[in-house]
């Protein structure tokens, strides 16, 4: 990382610049990935659409005679 008021290369774990003692800003924590999965939207697409199939098979469906 380089310093942000002399431009000197400093390690990433340094707090200060080693050549003008100038604080280091701090590095960004990494963003958190989200992962690979169904959103919730998904989820509740498959719900409807088990509900509509069973509704479709109970009341449109004829019964034993």
């Amino acid at each position: 990382m380089n310093c942000p008021n002399c431009n000197t290369w400093n390690p990433d774990d340094k707090d200060v610049c080693w050549r003008c003692q100038t604080p280091m800003p701090k590095p960004k924590p990494p963003k958190k990935k989200r992962g690979a999965g169904f959103s919730a939207w998904a989820w509740i697409g498959i719900a409807l659409l088990f509900a509509l199939a069973t509704l479709a098979q109970c009341f449109f469906l004829p019964g034993p005679a």
